[in-house]
């Protein structure tokens, strides 16, 4: 099996530490427990969201930036990536890694976790629409079909932060085992779009 890395869209290779930056965080998690415990996604998005905003006087943009206003937006965004992480892993592999880098006028936030390798190419299909289209008219399109079929895994979390956001998405496929491929899902923001 090649271990060699497919990547879409704003992929940025971010440090492995807090050098250059305001801050960086991680915290490794099960993907089952989020799963079994959904309420965990909310939770582990709500608490570093909070703890995110608490860098707000530090943000350099030209402008004071509101903490409420980067606590609100990160708690989207997070829950977005953790409740995505509860739903889409699958294979031997449950291990989930959040990382966050606070750069002066921009955040990073990476998510990792394992999905089988039959699941790729449909989430590989799913990405190149979302990253390939006009998010407003993606959006749009996206909430006609979901009403007429329920569809599952249809973006519509992603194309709300593009849209709203102006969240910039980078994804990262690499086979690690038998069976399992780590996905890397990387959302950048800039502080003056909050």
């Amino acid at each position: 099996m090649t271990k060699e890395a497919k990547i879409y869209g704003n992929w940025e290779d971010l440090p492995a530490s807090a050098g250059g930056t305001i801050s960086h965080s991680r915290m490794e998690t099960d993907s089952r427990q989020l799963a079994e415990y959904w309420r965990r996604c909310s939770l582990s998005s709500d608490f570093w969201a909070r703890y995110t905003a608490l860098s707000s006087p530090e943000f350099s943009v030209g402008r004071p930036v509101r903490r409420d206003a980067v606590e609100s937006t990160l708690s989207y965004l997070l829950n977005e990536l953790f409740e995505n992480t509860a739903k889409f892993s699958g294979g031997p592999v449950a291990a989930v890694v959040y990382e966050s880098w606070l750069f002066p006028d921009r955040m990073a936030f990476q998510v990792t976790n394992h999905i089988e390798p039959a699941r790729r190419d449909g989430f590989v299909q799913l990405i190149e629409e979302l990253l390939g289209n006009d998010p407003d008219e993606l959006y749009f399109k996206r909430l006609e079909e979901n009403a007429e079929t329920d569809q599952k895994g249809s973006g519509l979390g992603y194309l709300t932060l593009m849209k709203d956001y102006k969240v910039r998405f980078g994804f990262r496929f690499t086979p690690v085992a038998e069976g399992s491929i780590a996905v890397d899902v990387q959302a950048h923001i800039h502080v003056k779009e909050i």
